[in-house]
């Protein structure tokens, strides 16, 4: 009897515990450059340590190209299935527009804050541009916000070179 009693206590907590976060971020996905913390040693460390690390703007790893992000989804109501999709929209010029979609796996149902990483490629999202990630499942949207990706846009020096045969064609 006292391990049945155990167990509901356990299952209880467990869910309730993990909801807590909710409240101050519900339905948003904070965003950083450095990876957030699982836990801390109460609600009121953990909500100011998200807060601490989330960021809107995102500078370009110029060697690689690249922009490593990583994501904590707080969820409005814990997610009913072990898959949910990311996607990442370009909002640059008032358009909405699909650019990135994958899917994210968890290990358990239930899970109220859903926490993973992204490397996004130059070659794939542009730079600087505004866009918006969500959290979806089953066609609903779990979670949202907006961010920036920041880098060095490229530089034309207005400057063409023709080959012999090239300016041969455009003299006639």
């Amino acid at each position: 009897m006292l391990s049945f009693v155990v167990a509901v206590l356990f299952v209880t907590a467990g869910p309730a515990a993990a909801e807590k976060p909710n409240s101050t971020f519900a339905g948003k996905i904070m965003l950083s450059d450095k990876r957030f913390p699982s836990q801390a040693k109460s609600l009121a460390a953990f909500n100011s340590k998200i807060r601490s690390l989330a960021k809107t703007n995102f500078a370009e790893d110029k060697e690689k190209r690249e922009w490593k992000i990583h994501f904590a989804g707080f969820l409005r109501q814990p997610l009913n299935d072990l898959e949910y999709l990311v996607k990442i929209y370009d909002l640059t010029g008032g358009r909405k527009q699909l650019l990135l979609t994958f899917e994210q796996f968890t290990n358990e149902r239930g899970q109220a804050a859903l926490m993973s990483s992204m490397t996004l490629e130059r070659k794939h999202v542009g730079v600087n541009k505004e866009l918006m990630i969500t959290m979806e499942s089953k066609g609903k949207v779990l979670a949202a916000n907006r961010f920036k990706v920041i880098g060095q846009g490229e530089k034309f020096t207005g400057k063409v070179d023709f080959s012999e045969e090239e300016a041969a064609k455009g003299a006639d």
